[in-house]
């Protein structure tokens, strides 16, 4: 081994905490030589472990270095009879760590520097072997948040049948933690952490010892001192908040080292959700000023949420569009599955039900899921431009609801690693209907597949790190928390684009609109008498528009209520006879069934027309009065004109066949016939009920009739 790679042990070892051994043990280093009978020198050194205080850590180190320095100082001298390091048991020493015998011939004793160098490495190995095997983490009062997780200690309990006093009596072996973070993913072993803290001040320090993954089943925590159980927490989301020795969303352990004293820190840790295990230890200040600032921007973050929400549901309620109530769903959902993931729904919204706590998490995750589904398929209109994606979706969002009920009766463990699955599925799927939909020129599909991608990119490092694939940072703790703001906050930009675009439809059909009517201006400018009659046509035109119905020519039934209302008003004031005659096709909804609606819509248009033919007076009206029935107004007309009227038009119709295009129909009509001269006793309205009782009298009859109702 070269000096160089002891150099690196040697750091290896200054910082990493024991990976051999179940306690901190001290040791006493033995060195005999001897003078061999070939002249040579025989030298034996091992390590045994006594009961001493921490200094003797200290004083392996002192001599680690100083052979470090020796070897580098004293360079090599080749020679044919190298020394050799062999292994030396000693059955008369229990207690024996680590012995190693230096034979050295008597030739080798010539070369005096190159001996003492070689007797230096062999120094170091036991040395550095020392270091390593018993180094506890070193407390002192200028440490404020220290990162535990590379002092931990491992072992697996398998079956889930090892007590603190077995992990005591048999002493196992141990693993060191070679991870940022103690993590496991998700497994049915229980686990056994332990920590070696030294206290090698002459003052009593108090720190906090926080575990910061706040979904572990059951934590149990014992303080350790000799083999001896100073203080035994129990820890997890399966027993209820109030019992926690902290008020705290994680879980806060309270520590206590008088002068001098060593602590042995065992944690056992059983769990169905992933097992993480990150752990720091804090002093009390400096604990709650970073824990405040954490919260404040929790805060930051479950606000935004809840602001971007209620804006949206306001949105909902003024434009009533689905798209909308679905995004306010998806935002809603977002933040509660995080607040259950992070400890906050358990220790504010429900601190006693530990078995919903665990189903919340799969309950809202299937939830950002089925909304999530459901608000790309609006929002996209994935239907149209993505028909292939949009399936994927339908599956998704069934997936989605299948899931948060199966959280009720399929366990945590099995549910949640197909959820996370699932919902990385889901959020791909809507990946691609973002980029299919931006590709083929849908302007708002831009920031969806931007926002989608930022969740995406949170929710994949999230899964990862429960896998295990991922160290436990703040980066990766916080990844989705990040992710999902962007994405609000993007698809939010998105949402009010939407709005945006149809604005801007309308102000570009307006700006047409008004450059053709100054495109018109210009050309009709000189031209006052053609222009103001071109005006007035136009006028005329879209009046008639307005008040036509478009399927059969006739007055629509807006223009009916206002011609009738008129009428009315100009009888009333001159005391002459008003009539109605209110006509319904026979029958007509058996040609509908039979002939289907286009030939149903020629017979409107037919019987329509007849209905012009038979009105003759300038003054008399007819309109569409809703689906078959026609409406007719005869001012300043009798009831026996009226019943004239209403005969000769069914006549018309009953004499000849419609043409369809399926070939002529016999259609026959039923008319209710009123006439009253109006005055302040009456009302618009019994006019018409009175002509509707005709009309029905006229259906009762057999239909093809004319009936009529008498004043009163």
């Amino acid at each position: 081994m070269t000096p160089s790679t002891m150099a690196a042990r040697d750091n290896s070892s200054r910082l990493q905490p024991s990976t051999q051994g179940t306690s901190s043990p001290s040791t006493e280093i033995t060195l005999k030589a001897s003078i061999c009978r070939n002249g040579g020198i025989r030298a034996k050194l091992w390590v045994e472990k006594i009961s001493t205080s921490s200094k003797t850590v200290y004083f392996a180190r002192f001599i680690r270095t100083t052979c470090l320095v020796v070897i580098l100082i004293t360079q090599p001298i080749v020679h044919p009879h190298r020394p050799k390091l062999t292994p030396a048991a000693d059955t008369k020493h229990p207690n024996l760590v680590a012995s190693a015998t230096l034979n050295i011939s008597s030739s080798f004793v010539r070369v005096p520097l190159t001996m003492l160098r070689h007797l230096f490495v062999t120094l170091l190995i036991v040395t550095a072997s020392l270091s390593a095997s018993g180094s506890p983490l070193i407390l002192d009062n200028q440490e404020a948040g220290i990162s535990l997780n590379s002092a931990v200690r491992y072992m697996e309990d398998a079956d889930r049948a090892l007590t603190i006093n077995d992990i005591l009596n048999e002493q196992p072996q141990w693993t060191q933690n070679d991870d940022k973070t103690f993590n496991k993913s998700y497994n049915e072993s229980s686990w056994w952490l332990r920590i070696d803290i030294d206290n090698p001040t002459p003052d009593t320090m108090t720190r906090l010892l926080e575990i910061s993954y706040a979904v572990l089943d059951y934590i149990d925590v014992f303080v350790v001192e000799d083999n001896r159980i100073l203080k035994q927490y129990n820890l997890g989301d399966k027993h209820p908040y109030h019992k926690r020795a902290f008020d705290h969303r994680n879980f806060i352990v309270p520590l206590e080292w008088n002068p001098n004293q060593h602590l042995s820190i065992y944690l056992r840790v059983e769990t169905t959700s992933a097992v993480q295990v990150p752990v720091t230890l804090w002093d009390k200040e400096t604990f709650f000023g970073f824990d405040t600032t954490r919260t404040i921007l929790q805060g930051i973050f479950f606000g935004t949420m809840l602001v971007i929400a209620a804006y949206n549901l306001l949105i909902f309620f003024v434009l009533g569009e689905r798209t909308y109530l679905l995004y306010v769903g998806y935002v809603l959902c977002m933040p509660l599955f995080l607040a259950s993931l992070g400890g906050y729904s358990f220790r504010y919204l429900w601190p006693t039900l530990t078995q919903w706590n665990d189903q919340s998490i799969i309950v809202f995750l299937s939830g950002v899921v089925v909304f999530g589904a459901s608000f790309t398929r609006s929002f996209l209109d994935v239907r149209n431009y993505a028909p292939m994606i949009d399936r994927a979706l339908i599956i998704f969002w069934y997936g989605g609801i299948a899931l948060g009920i199966s959280a009720f009766f399929i366990p945590y463990h099995y549910n949640i690693t197909v959820l996370i699955v699932w919902a990385a599925g889901a959020c791909i799927a809507a990946l691609a209907s973002g980029c299919v939909c931006w590709f083929k020129g849908q302007n708002t599909a831009k920031y969806y597949t931007i926002a989608w991608t930022s969740m995406l990119s949170g929710g994949l490092i999230l899964a990862l790190n429960k896998a295990g694939l991922l160290p436990t940072n703040l980066f990766t703790e916080y990844g989705t928390h990040i992710g999902s703001s962007l994405e609000v906050v993007l698809l939010s930009f998105a949402l009010a684009e939407r709005i945006n675009a149809e604005r801007r439809m309308r102000y570009e059909a307006q700006a047409q609109a008004l450059a053709a009517t100054q495109r018109a201006n210009e050309e009709l400018e000189g031209r006052v008498l053609t222009r103001t009659k071109e005006l007035e046509t136009l006028t005329q035109q879209l009046r008639d528009l307005s008040n036509t119905d478009q399927l059969t020519g006739l007055h629509n039934r807006r223009h009916l209520d206002s011609s009738l209302l008129e009428e009315w008003e100009r009888g009333k004031r001159y005391q002459r006879a008003l009539s109605v005659i209110l006509i319904d096709i026979d029958h007509f909804k058996s040609v509908n069934d039979t002939h289907g609606h286009p030939v149903g819509d020629d017979c409107l248009q037919e019987v329509a027309s007849r209905i012009k033919t038979g009105v003759r007076w300038p003054t008399d009206f007819a309109a569409r009065y809703g689906g078959e029935e026609f409406c007719i107004i005869l001012p300043e007309t009798e009831l026996d004109g009226a019943m004239t009227v209403a005969e000769r038009i069914r006549e018309l119709i009953h004499n000849q066949p419609v043409d369809t295009r399926n070939g002529p129909l016999a259609v026959t009509i039923s008319a209710g016939v009123h006439s009253v001269t109006p005055n302040s006793d009456l009302t618009l309205n019994s006019l018409l009920e009175k002509a509707d009782t005709a009309l029905y009298q006229a259906k009762q009859q057999g239909r093809n009739r004319v009936c009529h109702q008498q004043a009163a």
